[in-house]
């Protein structure tokens, strides 16, 4: 994987040759929105720490709402391990009101500096209308007087009762959520199903990814992510390249977190490190099933993320 290493007070300036142009960023209220193609849309809202609200397809909105849990919904991002912060989330990070800069067809949103651990995370948020896809920068910066290792950690909670699935990497599966697995050629696949989740203890999965995706598939609408591969004894501790997570609550309060991991980093003071990925939500194409397993699945990911 690679990261990109500064000292934090020289990256207040991003020279314009570097900005790529593509659809600006539309401010209703409050919240930006974004678009890469006709009928979709991506929604951040600075008040609520640069949280992804949002992700339409059709009318569809892809990420579970306030509606099914006042804290935990939408798509946040977190320093890693969490062992290092416990619960809930610094609101620095999660929650509290971003500082915000337009950067050509980009929205950068920046948190405040977390009082007991001096990180800071700014999210930086553009759309491709020629690859019909989502850019998503974060960054961490080391703002106290001590090294840190952290990791980024994205997390996105969807809709219960649809499916996972990922290219497993090396080590074995961990977490109460196996019984919900199914691993066919190198692929991992977990199936959700609110019967089997644990009522108590962990409710988790962890693994080691390989070929740099994750796909979530909720009735024929897929959401791709693709970001770098790390190698396996790079993850934080405790923690995974790819994780996810199901609580077992009541009905219409359920829902699913597809997460993944990046490099577990030492960051000196002053120092920050860049996270990249790209999003990509598409319809499935007619003849493509939308069933755990199906091969075509796998084959029509690997085409788009190449």
């Amino acid at each position: 994987m690679k990261f990109h290493l500064w000292l934090a007070a020289s990256f207040t300036c991003i020279p314009a040759a570097c900005i790529c142009q593509g659809p600006l960023p539309v401010y209703n209220g409050n919240h930006y929105t974004i678009s890469c193609a006709q009928g979709q849309s991506m929604e951040i809202t600075p008040t609520l720490g640069g949280r992804i609200t949002r992700l339409t397809l059709g009318g569809h909105n892809f990420l579970t709402d306030s509606l099914v849990n006042k804290e935990n919904w939408g798509s946040t991002f977190w320093p890693s391990p969490q062992s290092d912060w416990n619960w809930p989330p610094p609101a620095a990070w999660d929650n509290k009101p971003c500082t915000i800069r337009l950067e050509g067809n980009s929205v950068r949103m920046e948190s405040e500096t977390d009082p007991r651990s001096g990180l800071s995370v700014t999210r930086i948020f553009s759309a491709d209308s020629t690859n019909e896809l989502y850019n998503l920068e974060y960054i961490i910066t080391n703002h106290s007087p001590t090294l840190q290792k952290v990791a980024p950690w994205e997390v996105t909670r969807v809709h219960p009762n649809g499916f996972s699935f990922f290219p497993m990497g090396k080590g074995k599966l961990r977490g109460g959520l196996i019984p919900q697995t199914m691993i066919r050629s190198g692929i991992c696949w977990y199936i959700y199903d609110q019967q089997k989740i644990p009522d108590s203890g962990d409710t988790q999965l962890y693994s080691d990814g390989r070929e740099g995706w994750f796909a979530q598939v909720n009735g024929n609408i897929i959401l791709i992510k693709k970001f770098p591969d790390i190698p396996f004894e790079a993850a934080a501790p405790k923690e995974g390249e790819v994780e996810l997570y199901a609580n077992k609550d009541v009905p219409h309060k359920s829902y699913v977190e597809i997460e993944h991991q990046g490099t577990y980093t030492e960051l000196n003071p002053g120092q920050s490190f860049s996270w990249r990925m790209q999003w990509l939500l598409r319809k499935l194409p007619p003849h493509i099933k939308a069933e755990p397993g199906n091969p075509a699945l796998v084959a029509y990911v690997r085409t788009l993320v190449r």
